[in-house]
């Protein structure tokens, strides 16, 4: 069944949700640096303030996890040299820090505090894959993970559609491989340091591998259910369940291809109230401490999905062809990131507590952080 978006602005939802969109929000996979890399070679100016900041505090966004690259072209500043654009990445967020007081580079929970205490944007550098981490090849060096730690790494997700040196994603379902013993080192290497595992496109032997290596709690950053919508990359009810047992959370995405099932072909609304029913199986299955948000979104003005189409390997991550998303593949609602603060409300008229929504939006998935970054 079709449901119909709620067409609010800020200052018409329910006096509840305006409330809790005052507490922590973070959104656990951003992908802002796509647009801005772009935006800063065209040579555009004082970029954040103009472009990121008024939309993210106008959805109530707080705090991101935004990716610097790692798997594949498309994220790593479009270029096939993957490490020389993570490196960009890194220090284009570096000089923008330096360049306004409306953001702070964030290394811990209290940074994301203090950030949140001073009314500025916490950004947490994060990677989707770790093919950067591997260093030389036929060497099993933890070089690179420990020296981009040094420079801010705090979220690591371990494959993002095929192999790494470290294990297999969805695209080496058939091989049925797991963890590798580098990926093992890298775990342990990852829990010792301080850095959060995104488990979001693994295989269920690598996903079940890594739940049973680390100490700490994980993440599967930006996801749906299967039980919702049958896509393959959504998670399992094992999953799920595996997810809870390690103390960990689920991130609740705007990709409509993993809310609702092909609704890019059907051209059927899918709004946030699709995304709750994946948050109500999460709920029942494990309690929705274990839900966060990791939103994807990646439908910004510049990038419209040109970003797959322009690398070096168009529709290819770590060599594995995904395709170029056709059209709007985002919700029709919230269909962007200054309308997110529709999340409490659509939460609040779905009967959820403030306390579990607070939950939902910050309040879980700082918990594991504070586990697992300090």
């Amino acid at each position: 069944m079709s449901r119909k978006p709620l067409n609010l602005q800020q200052h018409e939802i329910s006096d509840r949700a305006k409330k809790i969109n005052k507490s922590i929000f973070v959104d656990i996979h951003n992908h802002m640096m796509f647009e801005y890399a772009i935006r800063e070679a065209l040579g555009e100016k004082d970029i954040f303030n103009t472009h990121y900041e008024p939309i993210l505090k106008n959805g109530g966004i707080n705090v991101i996890a935004t990716s610097v690259g790692a798997n594949s072209p498309c994220l790593s500043n479009l270029t096939d040299d993957l490490v020389f654009g993570c490196f960009e990445q890194i220090d284009m967020l570096n000089r923008m820090e330096k360049s306004t007081d409306k953001m702070m580079l964030c290394y811990n929970t209290s940074d994301i505090l203090k950030a949140y205490e001073q009314n500025k944007v916490g950004v947490l550098m994060a990677f989707e894959g770790a093919r950067v981490l591997e260093g030389r090849h036929g060497e099993e060096s933890l070089v690179m993970l420990r020296i981009l730690h040094q420079l801010g790494l705090r979220v690591n997700c371990i494959a993002g559609a095929a192999r790494t040196a470290f294990a297999d994603g969805m695209g080496e379902a058939v091989a049925d491989a797991g963890l590798t013993t580098f990926g093992i080192k890298l775990i342990q290497e990852m829990n010792k340091i301080g850095m959060l595992a995104d488990l979001t496109h693994l295989n269920d032997r690598s996903f079940f591998d890594i739940i049973e290596v680390s100490t700490k709690p994980v993440i599967v950053s930006h996801i749906g259910t299967q039980k919702v919508c049958p896509n393959a990359n959504n998670l399992s009810d094992e999953r799920i369940k595996a997810i809870g047992r390690n103390g960990g959370v689920i991130g609740m995405e705007m990709v409509k291809t993993e809310i609702k099932h092909k609704a890019e072909e059907t051209g059927e609304i899918v709004t946030f109230d699709d995304v709750i029913d994946h948050i109500d199986h999460i709920s029942a299955l494990i309690g929705s401490e274990h839900v966060c948000i990791g939103l994807d979104f990646d439908n910004f003005e510049l990038v419209h999905n040109v970003h797959r189409a322009m690398s070096p390997f168009p529709g290819s991550i770590e060599g594995f062809y995904t395709g170029i998303p056709k059209g709007d593949h985002m919700l029709d609602e919230p269909n962007n990131l200054s309308q997110t603060y529709l999340i409490a409300e659509y939460l609040v008229r779905r009967g959820y507590s403030d306390s579990e929504i607070e939950g939902i939006l910050g309040g879980n998935i700082m918990r594991v952080l504070k586990e697992t970054i300090g």
